[in-house]
């Protein structure tokens, strides 16, 4: 009889946890620069925009930050390169993250909020 729920248990636990990390996925590969900077279109920098994006709202402000002109570049969003480069050099082209040259441009995007 133990031994029915202790298996039982473990069965569900396993399906559990596949719908856990399918969540978790969903929130880390999240980053789209074509989206981010479609938010902002028309605003100025420091509006506040909340958008919908794969089942998440998001909430932030519109930023001066780098986009790579191609999608196929992957990036997280986070890289601290991406906004530092803008700050120091607005007309900037291309970008090295982890030494890799980046083409693009920097431009108007939506940017969540940093601690």
């Amino acid at each position: 009889m133990n031994k029915n729920i202790f298996l039982s248990t473990m069965l569900c636990g396993l399906c559990l946890a596949s719908f856990s990390a399918f969540a978790n996925d969903k929130v880390q590969s999240t980053y789209n620069a074509q989206k981010y900077q479609q938010v902002c279109k028309g605003k100025m920098q420091g509006a506040p925009v909340s958008f919908a994006y794969r089942g998440i709202i998001w909430n932030g402000t519109c930023q001066t930050q780098f986009f790579p002109s191609s999608s196929k570049v992957m990036l997280k969003g986070d890289e601290a390169e991406l906004n530092s480069i803008c700050q120091s050099n607005p007309q900037a082209t291309s970008i090295n993250i982890e030494g890799k040259e980046i083409k693009g441009k920097c431009a108007l995007g939506f940017k969540a909020p940093h601690p």
